[in-house]
């Protein structure tokens, strides 16, 4: 317990927030969000020293499905096809590919362009050969491109203000995704990449989650220990369990209910909503 300061009310506060900081965080930190200000919360000197982000669907969105996307791109090509279908027959080659190809092709002698013409000609094609290779090329392409600007993502609500107080409190900041080169240009025309200190993409590094060597690297990159680390991500398997199993803490980072399978695999108070969530999270513990 902290001793409590008969002149500095102030101090006392932070103490008292200290002290409840557990049964804070086991309550899914709703009582702290009604109470805490960010001034309070920058006096508290945090416990990790490293935090990383995953990036799709955790501090970036896609601005319409991929079925939209490829249908919109498709059709300025002459190809038309339902969005829906588009996007059935993509989850199916994403599989594929991944089972066949793993790591964007990095492992198999693929490049990372090819291999996303693969699923882009498959995922068009589905049994039909009524499109040129020369649209298919031309589609493909132009989707590999737009993929790294900022027409297609969105920023997490809350990312920039999060990796902006993180920085204030000398916390290392890093990204780990199974993503392939095009990451670093995502980043930056999204405005997240100044915020990082290092970004590791799984076909950059040649490892991906949920292996245990991508964790390692990000710790060489920080000269940190694993338990000062702290690995956030919208994946039970791919962040949140592979994060653990390599020593680190982790959270779950979801807008949607967990199935109950997956909910027996989580802690209730590491599963977060939210960026302030996120920050509370870290700047407690």
């Amino acid at each position: 317990m902290d001793y409590i300061y008969p002149d500095k009310p102030f101090q006392n506060r932070i103490n008292v927030l200290r002290n409840n900081c557990a049964v804070v965080i086991g309550e899914r930190l709703h009582l702290f969000q009604d109470t805490v200000t960010h001034e309070e919360m920058s006096i508290i000197n945090p416990r990790f020293k490293l935090c990383t982000f995953d990036v799709t669907n955790t501090l970036l969105k896609f601005q319409a499905s991929v079925g939209e996307q490829y249908a919109k791109i498709g059709r300025m090509y002459g190809v038309d096809r339902d969005p829906d279908q588009i996007s059935k027959s993509f989850c199916h080659m994403w599989k594929v590919m991944n089972l066949n190809h793993p790591n964007y092709g990095k492992n198999t002698g693929l490049s990372s362009k090819e291999w996303w013409r693969e699923i882009v000609q498959r995922t068009f094609c589905n049994g039909s050969t009524e499109i040129s290779t020369h649209k298919l090329d031309s589609i493909s392409s132009h989707l590999y491109d737009m993929y790294k600007s900022d027409v297609c993502w969105k920023v997490e609500p809350g990312s920039e203000t999060l990796l902006k107080h993180l920085k204030e409190k000398q916390i290392i900041l890093g990204v780990i995704s199974n993503f392939d080169e095009r990451l670093d240009c995502v980043l930056k025309s999204n405005g997240l990449k100044p915020y990082f200190d290092f970004i590791l993409a799984s076909y950059v590094v040649q490892a991906a989650k949920p292996s245990k060597e991508i964790f390692d690297h990000a710790l060489f990159q920080s000269n940190c220990t694993a338990a000062q680390a702290l690995h956030i991500g919208d994946n039970v398997r791919l962040d949140y369990l592979a994060a653990k199993k390599a020593g680190w803490s982790s959270l779950l980072f979801t807008k949607t209910n967990i199935n109950d399978e997956d909910l027996k695999l989580v802690a209730s108070n590491e599963i977060v909503h939210d960026m302030e969530q996120i920050e509370k999270f870290i700047l407690c513990s």
